[in-house]
């Protein structure tokens, strides 16, 4: 264990080193131990995507919502930091016959030109980044002109409910960042196009930010 190492990076190391690195197929079973609801809240990333175009899901986890994305879009590309994740989407990938795309990498540090992507797809992988600021901008840096960032994941309920409150922060206890994705994103320029509540206690979001045109008069 690091010198002096906080209790809450090394919660974020034990989830990335042991839970999300090495149990990816118990990561995937999630799905099936809560009856589908975590599918169901995973999925709600499909609803803001449009048909086409070339998307990138960025912590694509067990692969599940990656192979959706791969069916209804041009071309398909997934970054993830966890091997066993790669690993576990690229042999589920295959099992479909569908194409794989996929590449180990950092959000802070995304290995693609500027403007390269008319939709990036994120579910429950930003809340886990440490520097949020800078993973906007660097997913901002490489949405193309029109396109949109998709968002899903946890913050604390606007109408300030006592469940949607202890769950968000159950989940920041765990090692989870609350961030304001709305802000964050007019931070690094988007225009914010969509932002609804949901699941128990309305503390999982789907926020959608569009990078406009600028306009010079």
């Amino acid at each position: 264990m690091p010198i002096n190492e906080n209790p809450l990076t090394r919660r974020l190391r034990f989830f990335n080193d042991i839970i999300y690195e090495l149990l990816p197929a118990a990561y995937n079973a999630l799905d099936w131990l809560t009856f589908g609801a975590w599918w169901r809240l995973v999925r709600q990333a499909l609803n803001y995507l449009p048909t086409g175009g070339q998307v990138l899901e960025i912590g694509f986890g067990p692969g599940r919502l990656h192979a959706e994305i791969v069916q209804q879009s041009d071309v398909c590309l997934g970054i993830d930091l966890a091997w066993g994740m790669c690993q576990f989407t690229q042999k589920r990938l295959h099992q479909a016959n569908l194409p794989s795309l996929l590449v180990r990498g950092s959000v802070f540090s995304l290995p693609y030109k500027n403007d390269a992507f008319n939709s990036i797809v994120s579910t429950f992988a930003f809340s886990g980044f440490p520097d949020g600021a800078q993973a906007m901008a660097e997913m901002a840096r490489v949405t193309a002109v029109d396109g949109q960032i998709i968002l899903i994941d946890i913050g604390v309920p606007t109408d300030s409910n006592r469940l949607g409150i202890s769950l968000a922060h159950l989940w920041e206890s765990m090692g989870d960042f609350l961030y304001d994705l709305p802000q964050l994103m007019t931070t690094a320029g988007l225009t914010v196009t969509v932002f609804e509540e949901f699941g128990p206690g309305n503390h999982i979001r789907a926020v959608v930010g569009e990078k406009k045109r600028v306009v010079i008069n």
